[in-house]
């Protein structure tokens, strides 16, 4: 495999058909034996509830095993797959991107809750909200599009109130967010922080003060922790050499890029692909 594959509806390649999607698990996973293989959603923000069942979860380059009641929250550019038990069930939500950044208008709280993949402890309310959302999706009923809209929202909000928040999210952390987003979004990107902070009406001083207000680091840091996360993925999940990653990640030279590697991972892009070759 020489790329990650890169989906709007896993499998499929026509192009997004409505407000947002939602399935149970079962009505896709079944007929591919309860395994969704690794891969990627470029313009799509998923939530997965599951109720019932045993499943194994790859995140990136995290493994993960749940038999209880979870929600987990994918957004868009993280490697995700599944080996499901054959008695799951749950819901599948996907969401375009900019149908959430329209809908919520870019509210900082949101944002930050939903910008980090990670599993949500669902209260039990998540599941009738599921519900609603699966069943005013299977039908074609007057006032459709702005239900599910609403419907949408409700649940964004639900997982917010209940998602505990650190500290009180401020115009600075809106800032590293966006960067944040941006760079995911293109991991090829030169490391032009100046340009960076232009596109997102700000300085290169101003973004650094947001990175550091959010995380303690360096706008530059920042920067390079989201490409050597892309490089993680493609060396575990494509046969791409490294020498290639390097170049397309913007390294000019593979053994600076090596260099670089071994200081955020702690072993050589070769040392790591073996251990997704031997896995």
């Amino acid at each position: 495999m020489s790329s990650i594959p890169s989906y709007m509806l896993y499998g499929e390649t026509h192009d997004f058909p409505d407000v947002l999607h939602c399935e149970r698990i079962h009505d896709r996973a079944k007929g591919l034996d309860w395994k969704i293989s690794p891969h990627r959603h470029g313009q799509l923000h998923q939530f997965f509830f599951i109720y019932k069942g045993y499943v194994k979860f790859s995140l990136d380059t995290q493994s993960f095993e749940f038999s209880q009641p979870t929600l987990l929250n994918v957004p868009a550019f993280h490697v995700h797959g599944f080996h499901f038990s054959p008695d799951t069930q749950g819901y599948v939500l996907s969401c375009p991107t900019s149908e959430i950044e329209t809908l919520t208008g870019h509210e900082q709280d949101i944002c930050s809750v939903i910008q980090t993949a990670v599993n949500i402890e669902p209260v039990p309310i998540v599941h009738t909200v599921f519900d609603q959302i699966y069943s005013e999706f299977q039908h074609e009923t007057t006032a459709r599009t702005p239900m599910l809209r609403s419907l949408l929202l409700n649940f964004l909000c639900l997982i917010t109130r209940h998602t505990v928040v650190k500290a009180r999210v401020s115009d600075k952390t809106g800032l590293f967010h966006r960067f944040e987003r941006l760079l995911i979004a293109q991991p090829e990107r030169a490391l032009n922080i100046t340009q960076i902070a232009r596109e997102l009406g700000t300085s290169r001083a101003g973004l650094h003060r947001a990175c550091h207000a959010a995380t303690g680091q360096s706008a530059q840091r920042i920067a390079m922790q989201i490409k050597m996360q892309e490089a993680k993925r493609r060396l575990a999940y494509t046969q791409e050499p490294a020498s290639q990653i390097a170049y397309r990640l913007g390294f000019e030279d593979p053994s600076y890029f090596s260099k670089v590697f071994r200081t955020h991972a702690g072993v050589s892009p070769s040392q790591y692909r073996r251990r997704y070759v031997s896995a």
